[in-house]
């Protein structure tokens, strides 16, 4: 059982100290292989830049001139910061508006340069990039500027980290994260990548290892948990960690995994509030008579804590949500509430959230951060949430008791 102390609740909730047992896990995970790095010098042949653009050998250009700390610091926030983006779905296209929109004071305002700028783009598929890119111009038509930076093909990653760009924004499916992310460290780029951040374990530890090498570089590594950055979770998590609950007793979640991606982020809350990852899962899962897909697994925490991850897809929707139980009551999570043990609310959130809630801060806060010469650092949280989906998945196929590596 976890007992968090009055004090904990004033810990700086984006990162994780190095004494941390995040900060061990994942020092674990990135120690246990050798370094993982290897230059890439395959010319971008199979790649066609849109606008006219020379097409260089991006594994070799992007390493000749590291950029980590190339950003300046003026008053005012006056810096110029410019930005790629590699994967244009939905998600990508969104992640490159709030990161235009965040370097303005007014993030709703698309009619004045914000001082960050999209300079580039890669995908895949071509209407895919055509699409994002009408997207963002339509929504932020002064901070697009990817005149001949339209890169399209399996290697089009490959010309946004060999174009000048600050951070890069990493959103294809996870199964491409580590090659990507390995590639943008080389190329001494500040990292934004969405998560979940690996599809196996295999590109967890590429990603821990590539984060070492990240880190001694001076990199920022910035991960959409975008639930951090809301304020009513902030709220909630640090009258948890205070002890608004007394001593924590269980927790549950509901929703998704690690292809639904909410999985991740509701792991994420739990690992947050104890500070803690699960060391061990058992679970079961299927599809029922009516075809619908669920499963249920029941995580073991480093003290013992138990948590109860359920996931059913259904007609009419599907319940999602975080629930923290104690020895003075509950908390709903994503209603940002907490009731005593008589269910009569004793707190409830009161913050209003501006546009975009924790997508739109997340970007708003990192912008700023680099701007003002810091670097983020949140890949331990986001390995530790990754791993721990892995963990539910390998309990479900194996039906064993399975413990965490």
């Amino acid at each position: 059982m976890t007992k968090p102390s009055a004090s904990t609740g004033a810990r700086k909730p984006p990162s994780q100290p190095a004494g941390s047992p995040l900060a061990a896990h994942v020092a674990r995970a990135a120690g246990n292989r050798r370094e993982f790095f290897a230059r890439s010098t395959m010319a971008l042949g199979s790649t066609v830049a849109l606008g006219g653009s020379a097409v260089v050998a991006a594994g070799e250009a992007a390493v000749a001139d590291p950029r980590a700390n190339r950003i300046g610091v003026h008053a005012g926030g006056s810096d110029r910061i410019r930005i790629g983006l590699i994967g244009c779905g939905a998600r990508g296209k969104a992640a490159a508006v709030e990161a235009i929109a965040a370097g303005s004071d007014a993030t709703n305002d698309a009619s004045a340069a914000s001082g960050v700028e999209l300079v580039a783009m890669a995908d895949t598929q071509s209407n895919q990039l055509q699409t994002a890119y009408r997207t963002i111009r339509g929504r932020q038509r002064h901070g697009v500027e990817v005149a001949g930076r339209r890169f399209i093909g399996p290697d089009g990653w490959r010309g946004v980290l060999a174009s000048d760009v600050d951070l890069v924004i990493l959103a294809t499916p996870p199964e491409f994260r580590a090659l990507h992310f390995e590639n943008a460290v080389e190329a001494g780029k500040h990292v934004f990548m969405e998560c979940p951040i690996a599809s196996d374990a295999a590109g967890v530890q590429r990603i821990a290892q590539a984060g070492v090498r990240a880190r001694s570089a001076g990199l920022a590594v910035a991960v959409g948990h975008q639930r951090r950055h809301e304020l009513r979770t902030r709220q909630c998590v640090e009258r948890l960690r205070g002890g608004m609950l007394g001593e924590l007793t269980y927790a549950r979640t509901f929703g998704g995994d690690l292809h639904d991606d909410r999985q991740v982020h509701r792991l994420d809350i739990v690992n947050w509030v104890l500070d803690q990852t699960p060391r061990a899962a058992r679970g079961f899962g299927g599809v029922n008579e009516d075809n619908v897909p669920y499963h249920l697994v029941e995580y073991t925490y480093e003290t013992d804590f138990p948590l109860i991850s359920q996931y059913r897809k259904h007609r009419g929707g599907r319940q999602h949500g975080e629930y923290f139980h104690g020895t003075l009551g509950s908390c709903d999570m994503a209603h940002g509430s907490i009731r005593d043990r008589s269910g009569k609310v004793i707190w409830r959130s009161e913050a209003k959230e501006i546009r975009g809630k924790g997508w739109q801060r997340q970007f708003n806060e990192l912008i700023a951060s680099l701007r003002a010469g810091e670097k983020p650092w949140q890949l331990d949280q986001a390995i530790a949430s990754t791993n721990a989906v892995l963990l539910g998945q390998a309990a479900i196929q194996s039906g064993q008791r399975t413990r965490q590596l």
